[in-house]
Parts: C-alpha cells; sequence; structure tokens
C-alpha cells in the first residue's frame, strides 16, 4: 500500500468519490466527516497528506488547519485546502495559515486534485532552482515542464485581464513568480495542458 492520504469532508458522496480514486492511484486512504474526528483519527495516525474541506459541522476547516499546525508532531504534513469558498481572502488565510495549495471544488475534477496531490507528495525542488525550464519529472508516468512567463510580453496583458489574476504573474501568498506548467495530454500525443501555478506553494491560478 502506498503512502496514506486523510480525507476531511463533510459530504459523503464527494468523501467517497476521493477516496475511491485516490485507493485506485494506489494510496491508503484515512477518512472523516468533519474536523472533530479528523483530530481523532490523528491522534494515533500520521498520514503522508490531508485533504481538507473548510465548511464542515462542528468545527470548520481552518480551525482543524490551525490545531494542525499548532502540534509539533503534525505541523509538517502537507495539508491541501479543497472548498467552494473561492474568495481572495479565503485563499490567502488558507495558505498564510499552512496549506500547500488551495482548490475551488467547482473548478477542478478529481483527475486534476489527484494530480496536485501526487506532485505535493513528489520531493520539492530546491528554493535556488531556476524555474527556467525543470528537467522532465517522469514519477507519475510522464513528463511535465515548468516555464517561466514574461509579463508584458506577446499576449501577457489580455491573459492577465482574461484569468483576472489579481498580482499580474506572482503568487499573491508566497510573493514569487508564477510559472506554466505543461502537462503532456494522455490521449493526444505532442499536446499539452497549461496551467499558470505557483512553484513554492503549487496553487493554480
Amino acid at each position: 500500500m502506498g503512502k496514506t492520504i486523510l480525507v476531511i469532508e463533510d459530504t459523503e458522496l464527494l468523501r467517497r468519490m476521493y477516496s475511491d480514486r485516490l485507493e485506485q492511484e494506489g494510496y491508503r486512504v484515512l477518512t472523516a466527516p468533519d474536523g472533530a474526528e479528523a483530530l481523532t483519527i490523528l491522534r494515533s495516525n500520521a498520514p503522508d497528506l490531508i485533504l481538507l474541506d473548510l465548511l464542515m459541522p462542528r468545527m470548520s476547516g481552518l480551525e482543524v488547519l490551525d490545531l494542525i499546525k499548532q502540534d509539533p508532531r503534525r505541523r509538517d504534513i502537507p495539508v491541501i485546502i479543497l472548498s467552494n469558498l473561492g474568495q481572495e481572502e479565503d485563499i490567502k488565510r488558507g495558505i498564510e495559515m499552512g496549506a500547500i495549495d488551495y482548490l475551488i471544488k467547482n473548478d477542478v475534477r478529481p483527475l486534476d486534485v489527484t494530480a496536485r496531490i501526487a506532485e505535493a507528495l513528489r520531493e520539492p525542488v530546491a528554493s535556488d532552482q531556476s524555474p527556467e525550464l525543470h528537467a522532465p519529472d517522469s514519477s507519475y508516468g510522464r513528463s511535465t515542464y515548468q516555464l517561466s512567463v514574461r509579463d508584458h510580453q506577446g499576449d501577457a496583458d489580455q491573459l492577465v485581464s482574461d484569468s483576472s489574476l489579481a498580482r499580474r504573474f506572482w503568487c499573491p501568498a508566497c510573493e514569487v513568480e508564477l510559472v506554466l506548467e505543461l502537462v503532456p495530454k494522455d490521449d493526444a500525443s505532442g499536446w499539452f495542458d497549461a496551467r499558470l501555478m505557483c512553484p513554492r506553494c503549487c496553487r493554480q491560478y
């Protein structure tokens, strides 16, 4: 069995959907319907990553995140927030409190979520490594590339406008330049899916 993921989600359908998907990817999955039960699970388990909803009964996701980061035994567990709260202040607060990524439920597919989990569990890139062009990474069965984006060049201004990028090509939480990540399409050789992302916190834009 692979690494362990704790899914904290109050909606049973979503909890089962992500659990089934992650198990298909080879992960061991623990689930909790609310924050209080999640903390009980964490007393006797140390998952490799936590997928955390924010709007839950009994205890909010941010309260859970705060308690995890106060616990010296658990504070280094990476946490990815998966929520319908998509306001910039919600995202910034989640990242500032220690989440490594913040995904909006309505904007991502289960495939996207499992891909981000796989990325988060890889070895981190050294902070002094240039994001200009990373070597191909095949640990997830395919190669991905990260390219720098030149602001005010080509259609950059139009992309900023169309995508409503608040800080242009800078991550508002980490204050580092975004990169353009190219992910090869499984069903079309030579074609890529592209997304802007922060190389430090891995949040997509």
